[in-house]
């Protein structure tokens, strides 16, 4: 963006005291006009000149869709820069949160004419802080303080000089007393950012609600973070059982077409340990040829499978025990009675990796996989979750994280965590140095519309993924 004065000379001198910023406006927005007005100062003025946010990338960038204006401090003093597409000079409009929340609170507003007539921004006077609330009118249903131009210093010059004689403490800071906002507590403020990002996208959320919430949310660095990231896509589990997968004997082309028809684009159905590189092959790393164990049994004789049934209700434990259903010869159908009837969550997850190598096609329970695209120490992880829907109308959730790839291990440190929405940790497991897991899991009950969060850490570097039953 060049910074030329080709275009403004006309103007400058009928305004000598203002300031015109050359700019290309065509698509434009309040980034860019930081960015030119930054330069300007710089450049041009040979002032010391950084944005008020340091996490300029993470916050500003994102507040600016919601609140107008950008802030920059020149020589250690704070200020608001206010851009309005007004033609007129009769006066602007701050928005209450440069005014009265303390990590935004600026010592001086500058109106910023975006001036598309002539191409160039049009810095056209300016105010403190402390005159500002004592002059403008405060308009509580748009959240703004409407300043006249009669209270504006035209001379921009005298507020670079008052910015340098309060940085060096020679006159006293020009802000005015604001009154402080009411604490917000944290399941209060989790709940309403849950509500507010249903909004974001328009000025709704900034009206909506309180000033006094709103300004709570904004003010606080961990709720604004918390604001400020992408809402996650949320995976329904209890969808899974409404769709039927195809044959494991249809080819890995025919396949693939089937994975990019399902509702969840990056979920892949899997049907047993012996079919698992068919199903994930052309799906991920086409390089690597993906490896798998689910940790199931081999596919044996029919004797054989109902002595290890009947060991499954042999080993139970005696204090929720589940008696081998004398009418039921079938040992598929004694492992759905004992995953339907157990309370045992880890019998319940053994008796299901039998059902599954038994009968790989089964659409009752699901299981499906994802390359998270996380590559730690050389490893890619995928993140398996399985549904098992119960008698009492709940469901029975596991989630196993796998090494993919040509690794058949996890690497040590490897964190699989269930959060709440809210963020709180329920429940953790974390892979060993001293063993070489193959994989890790937790596993849960959830009711219907229950909603949950399922982390993957390693280091720094974490992959969340939200799922609702």
């Amino acid at each position: 963006m060049s910074i030329s004065t080709s275009q403004s000379q006309l103007l400058k001198t009928i305004y000598s005291e203002h300031i015109w910023i050359d700019v290309d406006l065509y698509d434009s927005d309040v980034r860019s006009y930081l960015q030119a007005v930054s330069e300007y100062l710089t450049e041009s003025l040979n002032l010391v000149v950084k944005p008020i946010f340091p996490s300029e990338e993470s916050h500003l960038l994102f507040v600016d869709k919601l609140v107008n204006g950008f802030g920059l401090s020149v020589s250690g003093v704070r200020i608001a820069f206010i851009p309005s597409p007004a033609l007129d000079l009769m006066g602007f409009e701050v928005p209450r949160e440069w005014v009265e929340l303390t990590n935004w609170i600026a010592d001086y507003y500058v109106p910023v004419q975006v001036d598309t007539e002539h191409n160039c921004l049009h810095l056209w006077g300016f105010i403190s802080h402390q005159y500002l609330c004592q002059k403008a009118t405060l308009d509580l249903s748009l959240h703004s303080y409407e300043v006249d131009a009669v209270d504006l210093v035209s001379d921009l010059d005298s507020l670079w000089t008052a910015c340098d004689l309060v940085a060096r403490q020679l006159i006293p800071s020009e802000r005015g007393e604001v009154p402080s906002l009411p604490p917000l507590s944290e399941p209060e403020a989790r709940k309403l950012i849950d509500r507010l990002k249903q909004q974001r996208s328009s000025f709704v959320a900034r009206l909506g609600t309180s000033f006094a919430q709103w300004g709570a949310i904004l003010n606080s660095p961990e709720y604004l973070t918390i604001y400020a990231e992408p809402e996650l896509v949320i995976t329904q589990i209890a969808s899974w059982f409404q769709a039927q997968v195809n044959s494991i004997q249809q080819t890995t082309a025919k396949l693939v077409k089937k994975i990019e028809q399902l509702p969840d684009r990056d979920w892949i159905s899997i049907y047993g340990s012996y079919d698992l590189s068919l199903a994930l092959s052309g799906y991920f790393s086409k390089s690597i040829e993906p490896q798998f164990n689910m940790g199931g049994i081999v596919r044996i004789n029919k004797r054989e499978i109902r002595q290890i049934v009947e060991n499954l209700y042999a080993n139970q434990n005696p204090n929720n025990r589940i008696d081998l259903p004398e009418n039921i010869e079938s040992p598929l159908l004694m492992l759905v009675y004992l995953i339907q009837h157990t309370t045992d969550e880890t019998l319940r997850w053994q008796a299901a990796e039998h059902l599954w190598t038994i009968d790989p096609a089964n659409h009752h329970y699901q299981r499906k996989i994802k390359d998270l695209g996380l590559v730690m120490q050389g490893y890619k992880l995928g993140l398996m979750v399985a549904a098992i829907p119960l008698l009492d109308g709940t469901y029975s959730i596991l989630n196993r994280i796998y090494a993919i790839g040509d690794r058949h291990c996890l690497p040590p440190d490897v964190r699989l965590t269930l959060a709440a929405v809210s963020g709180e940790q329920l429940y953790q497991v974390e892979s060993r140095s001293t063993v070489a897991d193959r994989y890790i899991q937790l596993y849960f009950t959830a009711s219907i519309s229950e909603r949950f969060n399922i982390w993957v850490e390693m280091n720094d570097a974490r992959i969340v993924e939200a799922f609702a039953v």
